[in-house]
């Protein structure tokens, strides 16, 4: 299950950040190219941090668009469900320029909140995404492949 690895790599910063203290919430960003079943993620999580300090956190979800540029007609869209084609001309041969982050936006302890490395003033900033990262997704895409080809 995806969501299950996903939850295990959140839990994994979640209790970096708390180190030791009792978490009560978690914001997380994910980019709709990580294909995210909120519900699962919810679960997965909970079952990950049972018996940790995060085992009673709220799980807050924000799903993010996937920005996208054609390779025939340039234009540029922003989408959130398959199929990621260009909305001009529906070709199927794009770049992805987002949609792949997924992301731990801050940890709420019971001594307040902590936000990742490189968050100011307590605004989540842009992750920094492998060069070519997001065109392994797009051949994927193409290939007709539905799951994350790095899982």
């Amino acid at each position: 299950m995806h969501e299950m690895a996903l939850a295990e790599g959140i839990l994994d910063v979640v209790l970096q950040a708390a180190d030791g203290s009792p978490v009560r919430q978690v914001l997380v960003r994910a980019g709709a190219l990580q294909r995210v079943v909120p519900d699962s993620l919810q679960f997965c999580f909970e079952l990950a941090a049972a018996g940790t300090p995060a085992a009673d956190a709220i799980l807050v979800l924000e799903e993010t668009p996937a920005h996208l540029c054609c390779r025939r007609c340039h234009a540029v869209a922003s989408l959130t469900r398959p199929p990621f084609l260009c909305v001009r001309c529906g070709e199927s041969n794009v770049d992805f320029l987002s949609g792949d982050e997924l992301m731990v936006d801050g940890v709420e302890l019971d001594t307040g909140w902590r936000f990742r490395p490189g968050v100011t003033g307590g605004q989540p900033v842009a992750a920094d995404i492998p060069p070519g990262h997001l065109d392994e997704h797009a051949r994927a895409e193409q290939a007709g492949v539905h799951a994350h080809p790095h899982a």
